[in-house]
């Protein structure tokens, strides 16, 4: 994983700020390892060269093509 300076007190606001003010401080923990996790992947992702047309089109029909 790469270096993210974010610490425990940075966690702590951020959940406080979406409205999870009741977490333990292993909680706490828990999502300060998965932000740091996310953050790496994110990272790690080559988007500088994605356009519009590389976002994956979900194609949905309505029609219903059951047999009879």
């Amino acid at each position: 994983m790469t270096k993210v300076d974010l610490s425990i007190d940075d966690v702590r606001t951020m959940a406080e700020g979406i409205g999870m003010t009741g977490l333990s401080d292993g909680q706490l923990q828990e999502l300060l390892r998965a932000t740091l996790a996310s953050r790496a992947r994110r990272t790690a992702l080559r988007t500088a060269t994605l356009s519009l047309a590389d976002e994956p089109a979900h194609v949905f029909s309505l029609v219903d093509r059951s047999p009879p």
